[in-house]
């Protein structure tokens, strides 16, 4: 079983990429690539976040749109080709799966499958309204599953209060983090508000409840404010300041990262 605390210790400042890949060939968008070339921009990203020194990452769907209301077998087979390429080419990687649509099982099956250390479940606890309808949480099924294939070592992060949706019957910040938690046994916490600001806000809050698991920023982190926000958390997850393009166009989603932009985050990371 995975112990606290040792995939992202508490004291050590951790950076999680975030790899966006490109739309799937079974997406059937304009922008779609074979896999071939999907592979072949995930390695490439990942050996400049590696270069730079990015301790750890996640693959993730994120340009498969509309989100289907469920994993589609589709999804589980792109992010298993990709992932076992990440793994074989880069061993001592940190690596985990976040799946755009919700479930638990398929992330910790794709991650277990490609010898992955994480997860990312954005709607762990309570419920969620969001752009593909209303989601519960799904630490039971979760944990049960983690259990039942063996894969206790894979450690599970959860997302308290997504941005990209409302949460139904709301229960206070501290109230969220202690059940994901505690009651839910999430090994580390995703804190993320509409803008920086809050973002800063909503750590702090969770911060003083002292729950004993890493806290991370799940966006918004850039090399001008990454101090700041490592006051009030254990880590960051980040993609967008890697990239030279943001925004959703054709071309920032298939534009690569950004040596020079890693390299100067995490420089002020480590400064």
């Amino acid at each position: 079983m995975i112990e606290k605390n040792t995939l992202f210790p508490v004291k050590k400042p951790t950076v999680i990429a975030a790899l966006h890949l490109p739309p799937s060939p079974a997406s059937n968008q304009d922008t779609s690539l074979p896999m071939d070339q999907i592979v072949d921009f995930a390695l490439k990203s990942t050996e400049k976040a590696v270069k730079a020194g990015v301790p750890a990452l996640y693959i993730q769907d994120l340009a498969d749109l509309p989100i289907a209301p469920t994993i589609q077998p589709h999804t589980v087979a792109y992010l298993s080709v990709v992932g076992a390429a990440i793994r074989k080419e880069f061993p001592q990687l940190a690596l985990g799966v976040c799946m755009m649509s919700h479930g638990a099982r398929e992330p910790l099956a794709v991650a277990q499958a490609i010898g992955a250390q994480f997860v990312r479940i954005k709607v762990y606890t309570g419920a969620m309204v969001k752009a593909e309808g209303i989601l519960q949480g799904c630490a039971y099924d979760a944990i049960s599953y983690r259990k039942l294939i063996g894969a206790e070592d894979i450690a599970i992060l959860a997302d308290i209060y997504d941005r990209t949706g409302q949460p139904l019957g709301e229960m206070p910040l501290v109230e969220a983090a202690h059940s994901a938690s505690v009651y839910c046994k999430a090994n580390g916490l995703i804190v993320t508000g509409l803008s920086f600001p809050e973002s800063i806000e909503m750590l702090q809050e969770v911060k003083k409840a002292k729950l004993d698991v890493p806290i991370f920023l799940g966006g918004g982190a850039n090399e001008e404010n990454i101090k700041e926000a490592l006051q009030f958390c254990n880590g960051v997850i980040v993609s967008s300041s890697f990239k030279p393009i943001s925004g959703w166009t054709k071309k920032s989603i298939l534009a690569e990262w950004d040596y020079d932009r890693i390299a100067r985050f995490m420089q002020a990371v480590n400064d």
